[in-house]
């Protein structure tokens, strides 16, 4: 008897873009999205001897100093499609360097990566600014882990669910009882997505402004004319709630500044999320906001992600004006000199 193939089950296999495939394997393998070495992520850290213990955490999630490198990988992408041959060769030569603990993508990305310093410098100012302000803690240096958010934002929940026991393993190695999360999309996956999948913990989860405003009474005021407006990240914003506070620590230090159109909890996405899956759709949303923010009038943005940074530094390369700056880098100015 013949079957009549309509009655034969669906055999559709769903295969996910390869540089979504990289991200995935390089988080589960290296703890990172693009392969960096523990030295790598800690290389920001070298001279200020944080001790591995203490009662406060200091977590990059390596998100700063990995954005040099996935803007370039996203710039490649630009001109070389996902799912040409020629990128799939660029993935392959993995099986060839492997060996070498070297990742080819990560090879091609440094080449391009000139904004590396720049971003590493801005968990060295976070730090100081902390320690300025009275603040001790401690760091877990090369063992650190990024947090797993784009296994949780691309779909890989399950490995989201398992990576995510690795990161707690070394929050519990610090004996902390308070992180504090450079990076707002760090500070959600801690403290709100990790309980979605059962990874319960009873650590303090706040954010780099949010200490900062709690010590806002000792920050200096500052005489500038400069006038800034504060781009509010939808993580920060939405997720968090955290909106009073970079606004109460400009206040406390004297400074002016504007709102956009749309601020707070209704702030416009800079474009960061689509950038894997859509780098031109990405730089599209980017300028628009970025528009938004000009009309403002104020003469220098502030932001306090690190991908929102990079997204709107790059939607401006053509008119530079007016300035931007990440929110750590603007207190390092004012507080630490």
């Amino acid at each position: 008897m013949a079957i009549n193939p309509v009655d034969e089950p669906s055999k559709v296999e769903h295969k996910m873009p390869p540089v979504l495939e990289l991200i995935r394997g390089n988080i589960l393998k290296y703890g990172n999205p693009l392969a960096l070495t523990g030295k790598e992520i800690a290389a920001w850290a070298q001279g200020l001897n944080l001790p591995k213990q203490g009662d406060l955490l200091f977590y990059t999630g390596g998100e700063y100093q990995l954005l040099p490198y996935i803007d370039s990988l996203v710039k490649t992408m630009t001109v070389m499609k996902p799912n040409s041959a020629t990128f799939s060769l660029l993935l392959g030569l993995r099986n060839v360097v492997e060996k070498t603990g070297i990742a080819p993508e990560k090879i091609y990305a440094s080449v391009l990566a000139s904004e590396k310093e720049r971003f590493n410098q801005v968990a060295f100012k976070a730090a100081r600014v902390l320690q300025t302000l009275g603040y001790e803690f401690c760091y877990s240096g090369e063992d650190e882990l990024y947090s797993g958010a784009l296994l949780y934002e691309l779909g890989y929940w399950e490995d989201f669910a398992q990576y995510g026991q690795k990161v707690l393993q070394v929050f519990e190695a610090s004996k902390a009882k308070t992180i504090v999360c450079l990076s707002p999309h760090a500070a959600e996956v801690i403290k709100l997505l990790y309980p979605q999948v059962g990874l319960k913990h009873d650590f303090e989860v706040k954010t780099f402004i949010e200490l900062v405003w709690e010590k806002r009474a000792q920050l200096p005021r500052l005489s500038t004319e400069q006038t800034v407006v504060i781009h509010d990240s939808c993580r920060l914003a939405r997720d968090l709630g955290v909106t009073e506070e970079p606004r109460e620590v400009l206040s406390a230090m004297g400074v002016d500044f504007n709102e956009p159109q749309r601020n707070r909890a209704w702030t416009t996405c800079c474009g960061g999320p689509n950038k894997f899956m859509f780098p031109e759709l990405s730089h599209t949303i980017a300028e628009r906001r970025i528009e938004e923010l000009k009309c403002t009038g104020a003469q220098l943005i502030l932001t306090s992600c690190p991908y929102c940074l990079s997204s709107l530094k790059q939607a401006m390369a053509k008119n530079p004006e007016p300035g931007i700056a990440d929110f750590i880098e603007f207190l390092y100015e004012g507080v630490v000199g």
